[in-house]
């Protein structure tokens, strides 16, 4: 049987919780992985997404997508200056 128990433990101002490092190699992170962090509204549970550099390209682009078209006008009047 596995033990999914862990402990926080304090380090320096801040609390650390370990990774074992099978558990590190399953997810394919390393200690620059950026990982989303989300606290259940019950406030009981959080969890951590991994971050892939392609999702935060593609949240770039839909924003700039989104600005472009918003504001399609202006673009239209500043090219033809």
């Amino acid at each position: 049987m596995v033990d999914n128990t862990k402990h926080i433990f304090k380090n320096g101002n801040s609390y650390a919780l370990r990774i074992s490092k099978q558990d590190r190699l399953d997810l394919g992170i390393d200690e620059d992985t950026n990982l989303v962090k989300t606290i259940s509204p019950d406030h009981k549970t959080i969890s951590f997404t991994v971050i892939n550099s392609n999702d935060e390209n593609q949240a770039v682009d839909d924003f700039a997508k989104k600005f472009m078209a918003d504001h399609k006008k202006a673009f239209d009047i500043l090219k033809d200056m």
